[in-house]
């Protein structure tokens, strides 16, 4: 693994946390790295370490990036995963964010130098993050789901145990094999509605930060991410609003998901919003053509209705 320190090089840190988020695959619609970025901006985290190399990557698929200053003057950014180090207010350990393109090429031996990094920090437990799509309203919370490395931890994380087995991404990868070197590792994972899947989704993000707030004991200032939560969702009602087949669509996964939250009949656990008949059946709707049609009208393609919510 090619890794590029700073001139200080690896830091002696007290006991640190690492939290990590990997672009593609693993995150739907930036919720992940969006997570990571809102943490290293509030917590005014200090890069140490940049990871690259053209072992890990496939520029095919992950390219590069070329900058230029009118015309004359030209660089080209390589894919990295940085990696930098903070000390949130009254928190007496460090905590280190690493985000980046997921390595497209050698995962076994990127994962097992992502070890030997976790190694050299003397990290004390590392939290993966990530998010899905899924059959899930925005208008109920946003489904958590984790893994852990022993029963307790995964109790202790107060949210539903993961189920899925499947392909896996470098977040499987890099838990099992920390895991196996004796890391107390987890895996954290926002469910994501798949008919408004394009970035950002400011409150998967919001809901991935309050649970690190909780479980690191550390405060996260999210009050600008709420109100653009809250805008975020009064501009996806606007746009159901204009199609009655989009409404009842939405509606089923409303019912669905109280259902299996076990909410009685007739209880909205978010009111003043409308719910299908009990017993009616999910609609037939093309989940294409719906997410089209949602990324379309948040681009403002597309004239949008007085909410009245900011």
């Amino acid at each position: 693994m090619t890794v590029e320190w700073t001139p200080d090089g690896p830091l002696d840190l007290e006991s640190p946390v690492m939290i990590v988020a990997f672009e593609g695959w693993n995150d739907a619609a930036d919720v992940a790295t969006g997570t990571v970025e809102h943490l290293a901006l509030t917590w005014e985290a200090r890069q140490i370490a940049e990871i690259g190399g053209d072992e890990f990557f496939d520029y095919l698929d992950q390219r590069p990036t070329v900058r230029h200053s009118k015309g004359v003057s030209r660089s080209v950014e390589w894919p990295q995963i940085l990696v930098s180090v903070c000390r949130p207010d009254g928190v007496d350990h460090d905590v280190v964010l690493v985000r980046g393109p997921e390595p497209g090429l050698k995962w076994r031996r990127f994962a097992s130098e992502f070890v030997d990094l976790v190694d050299t920090l003397a990290v004390t437990e590392v939290v993966l993050l990530g998010a899905y799509l899924a059959d899930v309203p925005h208008t109920r919370p946003v489904p958590l789901t984790g893994t852990a490395f022993n029963r307790q931890r995964i109790a202790d994380m107060g949210v539903r145990a993961s189920d899925y087995e499947g392909p896996t991404g470098m977040t499987g990868v890099l838990q099992q094999l920390l895991t196996e070197a004796g890391v107390p590792t987890v895996s954290l994972w926002a469910g994501v509605p798949h008919y408004v899947a394009a970035p950002p989704n400011p409150r998967g993000t919001e809901a991935v930060l309050s649970w690190l707030a909780g479980n690191l004991g550390v405060a996260v200032p999210m009050d600008a991410l709420r109100v653009q939560s809250r805008t975020w969702v009064a501009k996806v009602d606007a746009a159901a609003g204009e199609d009655e087949d989009l409404r009842d669509y939405i509606q089923s996964l409303e019912d669905r998901m109280d259902e299996e939250n076990g909410v009685g009949a007739g209880v909205d656990p978010e009111p003043d919003r409308g719910r299908a008949a009990d017993g009616e059946t999910m609609p037939l709707v093309d989940g294409d053509s719906i997410a089209a049609e949602f990324e379309r009208f948040l681009r403002g393609d597309r004239d949008e209705p007085d909410t009245g919510q900011v």
